[in-house]
């Protein structure tokens, strides 16, 4: 295998060069004017950008270069699989708990981490920002920087790891990061409950959020609107602490899951599908409970062309768009003062890869020109 391979036919991208080595891709960098690296393109509205732009993928270079159970931490090339680490730390019976998205297609850590991406499970555990420890990565200039470290307790140096989570790829090239991970739950239970309209969602929500119960995750699917409660660790035990939740946020009920139907729910946000293929964009939303109830009423009356779902106890809105919903998408945003992160495009290509109310501050720009210099990457505006 060479280390620059121009894509080809065959599932490849035309137009994209893949690395195999960090020294080939610091060549790259340092000889190029515009560069944008990728992984798997799983998320392909974030590297958008313009023809005279080169796209270079690092899906290539891939593998889990330290492992360590007993430390609960591992170290893995930038192109390394969700699906591989998750194989890796299942072994062990270990796992990443913000639940990292997007793993049946092939989402490599870099790119999770690039885009900021975390599922339900953030609600108890943090997103990818709370568990990655260190991170190697090749700056604007070229130069390849170490930062953080490979164990839990360190507090050495500026923590720069947490500046590329969500950097989308426009502050510096990953190679490797080294991630915490977590004893795995022995078994997982979902629950459901329905609720009469989406003010009475988010009353229940700010309870089961503030309530004293450590719930994996509270997500609602507002098109139906049910409540998904997520637990893990033995039946008795979730089915306790099921009960005495229901019975202190007013005698709801409080429904099982069964195995078949928590994985018909669940998956198809894990995957970023439950849109369906009428609605195949997807738009990522920071919002609380009060904007929760704001956009879903906006969604409900759109039915036939968006649907939203809520993580993070209402925190995160993932909204599924029809083609061509993007524009009045963009415009009922930015007129809601809320922002959104377009993961996947309704009609292709389009270098719009923000949303909504535009989010500035002058330390974005200084620390864009502290870690590259140059120029080389795409700018934070797009």
């Amino acid at each position: 295998m060479s280390e620059l391979q121009p894509a080809s036919a065959g599932g490849q991208e035309s137009g994209l060069v893949e690395v195999d080595s960090v020294d080939a891709l610091q060549e790259l960098i340092r000889s190029g004017n515009s560069i944008v690296v990728v992984g798997n393109r799983t998320k392909p509205a974030l590297s958008d950008v313009s023809e005279t732009t080169q796209r270079i993928s690092t899906r290539s270079l891939t593998g889990i270069v330290e492992y360590e159970p007993s430390e609960f931490t591992f170290t893995a090339l930038a192109g390394t699989t969700l699906h591989e680490i998750n194989a890796a730390l299942a072994e062990k019976n270990q796992y990443l708990p913000f639940d990292p998205m997007l793993v049946e297609s092939d989402a490599t850590i870099a790119g999770t981490l690039a885009a900021g991406l975390s599922g339900p499970g953030r609600h108890r555990y943090g997103g990818v920002r709370d568990f990655v420890l260190g991170a190697q990565f090749i700056a604007g200039d070229g130069n390849l920087i170490h930062s953080g470290g490979k164990v839990v307790k360190n507090a050495a140096g500026f923590d720069i790891p947490k500046l590329l989570v969500g950097s989308c790829g426009r502050l510096g090239a990953i190679t490797a990061l080294t991630f915490k991970v977590f004893p795995r739950p022995s078994e997982f239970h979902s629950y459901q409950l329905q609720c009469d309209d989406h003010q009475d969602a988010a009353a229940v929500i700010a309870g089961a959020a503030r309530g004293r119960w450590e719930l994996d995750a509270i997500d609602y699917h507002c098109p139906s609107r049910s409540i998904w409660i997520r637990t893990g660790g033995p039946d008795d035990v979730c089915d306790a602490i099921i009960a005495d939740m229901a019975q202190s946020i007013g005698n709801r009920n409080l429904a099982p899951m069964t195995n078949e139907q928590s994985a018909q729910s669940w998956a198809p946000l894990m995957n970023l599908c439950f849109g369906g293929p009428d609605r195949p964009a997807i738009v990522k939303i920071p919002i609380d409970l009060q904007q929760m109830q704001h956009l879903a009423t906006w969604c409900d009356d759109r039915s036939d062309r968006v649907c939203l779902h809520t993580s993070v106890a209402g925190s995160i809105g993932w909204l599924a768009a029809a083609d061509g919903m993007l524009d009045e998408v963009d415009a009922f945003l930015a007129e809601s003062s809320l922002s959104g992160l377009v993961i996947r495009d309704d009609q292709g290509p389009s270098g719009r890869w923000t949303i909504g109310a535009k989010r500035a501050a002058a330390i974005d720009q200084r620390i864009k020109h502290a870690m590259d210099p140059p120029g080389r990457f795409p700018s934070l505006g797009g």
